[in-house]
This record gives structure tokens, sequence and C-alpha cells, in this order.
């Protein structure tokens, strides 16, 4: 058994117990303890602090995450309304592995010879405080970044659109192999894949 799923199990059968042991039944009746003293309720006084002042609290504005150097936008394409999981399709996912996708859409595909597992999502590009090896590349025109955690693990990330509304500005694939891949060159292709796909703005 894998070590992770290893784990999953192991933390779910101790949940399990735990909970059996809590809801066992104890027979009886409660009755009050007749030695003991009742305090008389004052209307006027209370144990509780009063609520800080949330007078100056203001709710927290959304902001979008930094990002890597500078964005160039030679395409831009429609990033509101898209299916943050449905760009990419099984035969997508196929023809970029090799392998046999277990979905058909949504936003992870698990493949089978070679063993990958590969994440799609329209997104926020969230690139500066990710960990890995970057690199600024270009698809159709639009600035993108890969970001390889390591051989086994490899990000592709493109920008869709410089419009500051859009919060989800970017299309993103990961790739993260278990067999023998190239997890860069097989997000790449996805991702630009992706890219084309989108209908332009």
């Amino acid at each position: 058994m894998h070590p992770r799923a290893a784990a999953v199990l192991a933390a779910l059968s101790l949940t399990l117990l735990a909970a059996t042991g809590c809801a066992a039944e104890v027979k009886g009746t409660a009755t009050a303890d007749p030695n003991a003293t009742q305090e008389a309720s004052d209307p006027t006084t209370t144990s509780r602090k009063p609520p800080a002042s949330t007078a100056n609290s203001k709710p927290a504005t959304p902001t979008k995450p930094q990002q890597q150097g500078a964005v160039k936008i030679g395409t831009k394409k429609k990033a509101n309304g898209l299916e943050i999981c449905g760009v990419l399709k099984a035969a997508d996912i196929e023809a970029a592995t090799g392998g046999k996708s277990s979905a058909d859409g949504g936003c992870i595909h698990t493949t089978t010879g070679p063993s990958a597992v590969i994440t799609q999502i329209v997104t926020v590009p969230d690139i500066a405080d990710q960990d890995g090896e970057k690199k600024q590349i270009e698809i159709g025109g639009n600035t993108a970044w890969q970001v390889a955690a390591g051989k086994e693990d490899c990000q592709v990330t493109v920008i869709l659109t410089d419009d500051p509304t859009v919060i989800t500005s970017a299309f993103s694939v990961s790739v993260l192999a278990i067999d023998d891949l190239d997890t860069c060159a097989t997000a790449l292709k996805l991702a630009t894949e992706g890219f084309n796909r989108i209908p332009n703005a």
C-alpha cells in the first residue's frame, strides 16, 4: 500500500474509534446536588466582557497575488465565465501523456501507462510565492511561467488577460509523474492546448 494512503487510513481508523468511544450510553438519571449553593442572579452584573469595538474594523478587500516579473499580453483571452476545470478533456490528457485518463473533464486527471496526476484550473496568477525553479516563457504571445519543483513535478501557468477587474486571469496545468515522464514538456503542451481553446476576448 502507498505510504500516503496508509497514513490516511490510519487517521480515519483513529477518528472512528474515538467517535465510537464517545458514543457509549451511560444509564441513570441526573439529579441536582442538594448541598450546592445557588447564586442569586443580578441583572446589573455580568462576568462577560463587553465585545471589542468594531467601529474601525473593515472587511478585507481581496487582492490579486503578486506575479513574477512583467506581464505581456499578445492575445487577450476571455477569462470570465469559463468552466474553471473544464478547459481540457480526457482526449487532450491522453494525447499529451500517451496514457489512459480516468476522467472526462474535471480539475484532476489520473493516468496509467505512464502513471501521472494532471491538474488543470482557471485561477489567479500566483507565481511569486511558489517553490521551485521558475522560468518565464511565452504561450501565444502571452507571459507564462514554468515552475519545476523537481523532475517529477512541474507546473505551467499562462496569463489570459491583463484586465485588472478579472481575478482568475490565468490558466494553469500541473503534472506530477509517478512513472518516467517529461513533466515540464507535458505541462507546456497541455497549457498551450488549453490556451488555444479558450476564446479570444
